[in-house]
């Protein structure tokens, strides 16, 4: 008889949960959309604060175990003297904890900042993020646009006072959030796989490039991935994290198939524009019954180490949202045929 494993519950293609799920819990608030970078002997979990509507970092040895910014919970009077604004640049003082990010209201876009993604290129640190309308009528917000800040440490940020990327084609509506970036050396180009259609759940992924990371062309007026006829995507994609792998990219993204259910999964491309799906798709569903990701697993980010994979995600359970890891033993994801 095989042995019971709570952590390979709904984990397919070679994949498990960390046993110490979630990485960042309920001591911190309602968190979700991590995104981590390694940076010399670190790794910069950087994640978005539901209820503070700003963007945290936490930072780890390796790649799993991650120290919160405040283990006693967060609350604004304790945390606004950790980060302050000097003209449109933005300074945390907490060491490894902290701040990341903080929203700048005034500008209307602003009203909240989430979905961060940071990587280092053209000799500094690059963070792209979601900024978010306010709208007092509806109470809600109704338009999400792609913002971009840059810096020389990963931690202090000067941000554009204006988005980089707004929706303007027909399938984003009123919403382009979720962005990542990969900076093409080769082509001297930063490439942007970017979510659309929909300030919460996105319909699409969208492709989009740029010299500068300032100002950005879409060469395609439809979406690159959207979803298929399988019951898996029979509502919506989105929410992806795309990674150069050797001669192919590799994509992580969000399946939806209903309002509620969402699943991960794992595509490839030689161009990164026309899309493989894995064969056993989805690498993970909803955690055992009573667990912390029951409900639904979304937004993934990925790091590719030395002979393993590490998955980040949010889970859901109870509308309470918390980060966890996924673990892959091995290089090879599974796709037939080996790497393109």
């Amino acid at each position: 008889m095989r042995a019971y494993d709570p952590g390979k519950i709904g984990c397919y293609a070679g994949w498990r949960r960390y046993e110490k799920n979630p990485i960042i819990g309920e001591q911190i608030g309602e968190v979700s959309d991590p995104m981590v970078l390694p940076i010399k002997d670190r790794f910069h979990l950087y994640y978005s604060h539901r209820f503070l509507k700003k963007i945290l970092v936490a930072v780890g040895e390796n790649g799993l175990d991650f120290r919160p910014f405040a283990e006693d919970g967060v609350t604004e009077e304790k945390t606004e003297s950790k980060a302050y604004v000097i003209g449109d640049t933005f300074y945390s003082d907490g060491g490894d904890f902290g701040y990341s990010l903080i929203r700048r209201p005034e500008l209307k876009w602003e009203a909240a900042v989430c979905q961060p993604f940071v990587l280092f290129a053209k000799g500094k640190y690059h963070l792209f993020y979601t900024g978010k309308r306010y709208d007092p009528v509806t109470d809600g917000y109704d338009r999400s646009v792609i913002g971009h800040a840059t810096g020389n440490n990963a931690m202090n940020w000067m941000a554009s006072r204006q988005p980089v990327l707004e929706p303007d084609l027909l399938w984003e509506r009123n919403a382009v959030c979720y962005p990542c970036v990969i900076w093409d050396e080769k082509e001297d180009l930063f490439k942007m796989w970017y979510s659309a259609g929909d300030i919460e759940k996105p319909l699409a992924i969208g492709y989009a490039v740029s010299r500068d990371g300032e100002h950005w062309e879409k060469p395609y007026s439809e979406p690159v991935l959207k979803k298929d006829n399988s019951v898996l995507e029979k509502e919506r994609v989105g929410a992806c994290h795309v990674l150069r792998d050797g001669e192919q990219y590799v994509m992580f993204y969000t399946a939806w198939q209903d309002a509620f259910k969402s699943r991960i999964c794992l595509a490839r491309s030689e161009d990164g524009i026309c899309w493989e799906r894995h064969p056993n798709n989805p690498i993970i569903t909803g955690g055992q019954f009573g667990a912390w990701d029951v409900e639904a697993v979304c937004r993934p980010a990925a790091v590719h180490l030395e002979n393993k994979w590490i998955c980040y995600y949010t889970g859901c359970a109870r509308k309470n949202h918390r980060i966890g890891a996924l673990i892959h033993e091995e290089d090879d994801l599974g796709f037939c045929g080996g790497p393109k």
